[in-house]
């Protein structure tokens, strides 16, 4: 049995809250300290003459490049804002998405795009790859849903239909932008929510929105959530055993 670290954060742009006045923060600082060896990160900065926040801190770590899906053109000023859909021509200043980075090797990766919501002017996607963690294969999904008053509970066949076999091993990684009893009722069967605590505001965190999901091909070691590390979430990891 093979054991790895795996954690969830929403950077936020790289800024913290609102109400903090969106102070920027050291991203590949705050990634260095969740000692993960998998890091699923939601609402990062990929600015059009600059490196991704996910690219950086894949980088600093010394890890191979990340995988990545851009779900929007967005703009710093003068608020962080998603304005565009991905890839629009002469929209925003830079892209925001979802991206997973890794120490262990990327094998595969690829983006499953869920169904438009009216309410919501953000592209969705599921973010699949397979890593090869020490000689086992393991998918890392990482996403970013809606939110539950945008309508996102119509992605739950999306998602049942788009997860792994519960027999492989795999992970679900992301701000689910729902509490946990939400997520349990549409993962499909044979997928568990693992661990707890709160995690947003990040300040005085009062719910619980970044989850991980297991298959059971997975056991859980152990799971936390992080301290302020500058955004307006807090991280989430969780080892698990994987065969």
């Amino acid at each position: 049995m093979t054991e790895v670290t795996l954690a969830t954060f929403n950077i936020h742009w790289g800024r913290g809250p609102v109400r903090g006045g969106l102070v920027p923060f050291d991203v590949p600082a705050a990634c260095a300290n969740l000692d993960a060896e998998v890091i699923v990160l939601q609402e990062s900065w990929a600015p059009d003459d600059a490196p991704s926040h996910h690219d950086a801190t894949a980088a600093m770590l010394g890890w191979p490049a990340a995988a990545s899906a851009s779900l929007g053109r967005s703009t710093l000023h003068p608020l962080p804002e998603v304005i565009g859909p991905p890839g629009a021509v002469g929209v925003g200043e830079g892209g925001w998405g979802v991206a997973v980075i890794s120490r262990f090797p990327i094998l595969r990766q690829r983006q499953i795009d869920l169904p438009p919501l009216r309410l919501d002017k953000v592209h969705r996607a599921l973010l699949l790859v397979d890593l090869d963690v020490d000689g086992s294969p393991l998918t890392v999904i990482g996403t970013h849903f809606s939110h539950l008053e945008f309508g996102s509970v119509r992605h739950a066949g999306p998602l049942r239909r788009s997860l792994p076999a519960p027999d492989q091993a795999a992970v679900l990684l992301g701000d689910m932008n729902m509490w946990g009893w939400c997520l349990s009722a549409i993962a499909p069967a044979g997928w568990t929510r693992i661990g707890s605590g709160k995690t947003w505001p990040a300040h005085r965190p009062i719910s619980r929105i970044d989850h991980v999901l297991c298959s059971d091909a997975v056991r859980e070691v152990w799971s936390d959530v992080s301290a302020d590390l500058g955004s307006d979430h807090r991280a989430v990891r969780a080892r698990i055993r994987i065969p």
